[in-house]
């Protein structure tokens, strides 16, 4: 199992609090996971823990076949959860679970904007 979070003293706290609990299961990395985390794709499970105003193609590309993405997508006040399943090469389905409002992930991809 990865995490990879972007501010090194919270990886710092988050691998603490993994060694004490004997979590030794877990590969916590520190970078920019906000469109997405190569390095170890293709993966069963993917979990942003931050919304992200759209939802970055590099992560469906990163899911095995049968895998599984859960994301907050949306801007406030209107973000959905969302879980979308890997069914076939580059096949999806999404399902959208509760509408809510989460903090966005530091550098989540923006929406196109109209500019005059």
């Amino acid at each position: 199992m990865y995490s990879v979070e972007i501010k090194p003293a919270l990886a710092a706290f988050g691998r603490r609090n993994l060694e004490r609990h004997g979590a030794a299961n877990v590969t916590l990395e520190i970078g920019d996971a906000a469109r997405g985390w190569e390095r170890h794709a293709p993966y069963h499970v993917i979990v942003l823990t931050g919304s992200t105003p759209v939802l970055p193609q590099a992560f469906l590309e990163q899911l095995e076949i049968g895998g599984r993405l859960f994301a907050v997508v949306g801007e406030a006040p209107a973000m959905t959860a969302r879980v979308v399943s890997c069914t076939a090469p580059g096949a999806f389905h999404s399902v959208d679970l509760f509408e809510t409002v989460v903090a966005s992930l530091v550098n989540a991809e923006q929406p196109v904007r109209f500019r005059f």
